[in-house]
């Protein structure tokens, strides 16, 4: 059986890991939102260089016919 020392510091120590699982939740909230903010960035780039490749491919084809 506990004593109530006993159970109080069990459960300030589950308070305080509880607390740091929050901090770390909120981290990697964090952490996914800036990914996916850089992931949307990049495919948008990605598509961009898609139709820049596509205009050069298409240029490079024009020229090799003349």
């Amino acid at each position: 059986m506990l004593t109530v020392q006993q159970a109080v510091f069990t459960v300030e120590s589950l308070i305080g890991k509880v607390q740091q699982q929050k901090q770390l939740i909120t981290h990697q909230q964090q952490v996914i939102e800036q990914l996916l903010k850089e992931n949307k960035q990049l495919r948008k780039e990605n598509e961009q260089l898609k139709y820049r490749v596509q205009e050069l491919e298409a240029r490079t084809k024009k020229n090799q016919l003349q």
